[in-house]
């Protein structure tokens, strides 16, 4: 009997501990939900939270045909419903857009450099509608150009110097980002600013801001040169993400009512003095002016899936020094695990990674330095 009971005693403690460590935190601030996630992902019944990757296909971007394209350097793209994928190139001469089926052929390019109608001076955002047509924001002419995914032009609209670059989102609204530097000017820094905009280009709300410093006056960070910031749009969320906030992620619906706040604790992570030696070393060479903060950012970009999963990459040290490890959320922004994926980043933080189609599209950098973009199916467990 006294065995029994101690075996009771046991499960109730065992069944107490698991419900304590299952339990998510999730609170209303000012009629927003904000899930904070704790350090150890959750493992929710009926949840798959393994990710295993499956090669698909490979495009060599260091082979002559992509070199005589002129693309050799492209890291910006999109992938349509039919998983036509497509490379956007602005330092070159002649079509910028270069559309290959997913089998991994060119298809055709389009997209002319040039002031004209229908021709683009200088690629800073891209996307592609529910309708599958493209569209990119070009702010060397200040216009939005959209092409059908044959590559025919359809329209371009305009916009004025003083609302920054903007981005269409699919209610008719949308998402800029401009440069506030009157804001803090005495200290050599200025923010960053995310606003949206009515369809006559009026600021509707400002969403979120970023502090960034002057590098004239403060000289260049040693790791992530610019403070991070990412965003990443859906057909009805608008994701946001900045270094001021820390591990968090901000949710907005397109009418811009944020509608729910991501957090996680998280470990922070030390710059280690090899790579301040390195990279001192590196930037003094040019008589660069640099320094280093004590710890890495606690996030340095994420994207999503079709699904809603939200992967998001961290500066935990991986064991192949070319992949990085991802924290995996739910659609419902609850942590359920990490992977770690191989993609290539533009400096330290942002990734050339998109998920569509159940499948993972990436660059990669191979041994000798050069570049292939990969595309896997992502198989969940």
């Amino acid at each position: 009997m006294k065995k029994l009971i101690l075996f009771l005693l046991l499960l109730l403690f065992l069944f107490t501990c698991t419900s304590r460590e299952m339990k998510v935190d999730n609170k209303k601030e000012d009629g927003v939900e904000v899930i904070l996630n704790h350090i150890e992902p959750y493992s929710i019944k009926g949840e798959p939270s393994e990710l295993k990757l499956e090669i698909v296909l490979s495009i060599d971007f260091a082979s002559d045909e992509i070199g005589n394209m002129g693309i050799a350097n492209a890291v910006d793209f999109e992938i349509d419903s039919e998983g036509n994928i497509y490379f956007f190139e602005s330092n070159k001469e002649g079509d910028l857009i270069f559309k290959f089926d997913r089998q991994g052929y060119l298809v055709k390019s389009f997209g002319r450099k040039g002031q004209g109608p229908g021709e683009i001076q200088y690629i800073v955002w891209k996307g592609i509608d529910n309708q599958d047509d493209i569209f990119v924001s070009d702010n060397g002419n200040r216009k939005i150009l959209f092409f059908t995914k044959e590559g025919k032009f359809i329209k371009e609209i305009r916009y004025p110097p003083n609302v920054g670059l903007l981005y269409p989102l699919s209610n008719g609204y949308y998402f800029g980002l401009w440069n506030d530097k009157t804001a803090n000017s005495n200290s050599g820094t200025y923010k960053w600013a995310f606003s949206l905009y009515d369809s006559e280009f009026k600021e509707i709300k400002l969403l979120d801001s970023q502090n960034v410093y002057d590098l004239n006056i403060e000289g260049m960070r040693g790791i992530v040169s610019r403070p991070f910031t990412a965003r990443k749009i859906t057909e009805k969320i608008i994701y946001l993400a900045c270094e001021d906030r820390g591990y968090e992620i901000l949710k907005y619906a397109l009418e811009g009512n944020l509608v729910q706040k991501i957090k996680k604790e998280y470990q922070p992570m030390e710059v280690s003095n090899q790579m301040v030696r390195e990279r001192t070393e590196q930037y003094e060479k040019y008589g660069m002016k640099i320094w280093f903060p004590k710890f890495w950012p606690p996030m340095g970009d994420f994207f999503l899936d079709e699904n809603g999963r939200i992967f998001v990459m961290t500066f935990e040290k991986a064991e192949n020094p070319k992949e990085h490890i991802f924290d995996i959320f739910n659609p419902e922004g609850v942590y359920i695990g990490k992977t770690s994926l191989n993609v290539l980043t533009l400096g330290d933080a942002n990734i050339c990674a998109k998920s569509r189609h159940g499948r993972l599209y990436c660059f990669q950098e191979k041994p000798d330095g050069f570049r292939e973009f990969k595309v896997y199916q992502m198989n969940w467990e």
